[in-house]
């Protein structure tokens, strides 16, 4: 299983660049980015982790189309590719809380716009094409440069979009790490028919911490989205929640009230999306998620200035790679 992480963009790119290549260092297999409007450019930070580094895999987890139309994004994969001597992975979701609420921009038809989405960015790698969508739509265009495509990992967590992901993608970023989501996400998947199957990638937050209580409350606010979000019904049971407390957080959630909603957050609940405890504990939970035969873990770290986030990324290291 490979172990990588994430890198918060709410630092200079340059500091980001130089966390990419200490994470190489540390022996970490791959470094993510989100790509969000409200903090530094992925692609310029992607472009500079690419030239500070050798080894690592680079993706963005994730893009929107919404942000990006799906032209720019095959530039922007095709580009990165390049310039990363082909590591870089396009990881796609149709958007999140803030494009309805901040920029106007409702998420209508996620199933329909990610699969316009990874047919144009695919296709528009192999040559001229026209795609006809109901959001996105190209006609006779092209990339004007020699172009290798990049993988394509869907985020996905109800099962439309993993059954979606086991048809169109090559890799699915979700979250939950109880062994019957895992099951359910693999079982959606192989639904999919297509003859192969994705490579399973789990993001999550980890705190290291030998106090293992202090690190479950340093993770509460950190699984609100999680947690507290929009996401099928059928998914609290398989996710081991109660769904009264997950009814409960939700309304916090909507109200805006973080301090209220934090304080709703269970152990259940950070333990569903996160890990927090010791070394021993990071690694054997780590180990039982390698055994369910998940692909990929994509862990996040406490942020803070350049020193402290290559500390924590440095005990991270000593916790989980071997």
């Amino acid at each position: 299983m490979k172990i990588s992480v994430t890198v918060r963009l709410d630092r200079p790119l340059t500091e980001a660049a130089e966390i990419a290549r200490r994470a190489e260092e540390l022996g970490f297999s791959g470094v993510w980015v989100a790509d969000h409007y409200f903090h530094r450019d992925a692609t310029g930070a992607l472009a500079l982790m690419a030239a500070a580094t050798n080894q690592v895999t680079l993706g963005t987890a994730v893009t929107s189309p919404l942000l990006r139309h799906p032209a720019l994004l095959a530039s922007t994969a095709a580009s990165l590719t390049e310039v990363s001597d082909g590591r870089f992975i396009l990881g796609l979701g149709a958007g999140g809380y803030e494009f309805g609420s901040e920029l106007g921009l409702p998420i209508r038809r996620p199933l329909g716009l990610t699969r316009e989405t990874v047919n144009i960015v695919r296709s528009l790698a192999n040559g001229t094409t026209t795609v006809e969508g109901d959001t996105f739509a190209v006609t006779g265009a092209g990339l004007r440069f020699q172009a290798s495509a990049a993988p394509v990992y869907l985020a996905a967590r109800g099962p439309k979009m993993l059954r979606l992901a086991g048809e169109v993608s090559d890799g699915v970023i979700t979250h939950g790490l109880s062994a019957a989501h895992i099951r359910f996400v693999t079982d959606q998947l192989d639904a999919a028919e297509s003859g192969r199957r994705p490579q399973v990638v789990l993001m999550l937050d980890v705190q290291v911490d030998n106090d293992r209580d202090r690190a479950v409350d340093a993770l509460r606010g950190r699984c609100l989205t999680m947690a507290g979000g929009s996401y099928a019904d059928e998914l609290i049971e398989i996710y081991g929640l109660d769904p009264d407390a997950v009814a409960r957080l939700r309304a916090a959630v909507r109200s805006g009230d973080r301090a209220t909603a934090t304080a709703l957050v269970t152990d259940d609940m950070v333990d569903a999306f996160a890990i927090g405890g010791s070394p021993a504990h990071l690694a054997d939970r780590l180990s039982e998620l390698d055994d369910l035969a998940v692909d990929e873990v994509i862990l996040s770290t406490d942020g803070g200035d350049l020193d402290s986030a290559t500390n924590n990324l440095t005990e991270l290291a000593k916790a989980v790679i071997r």
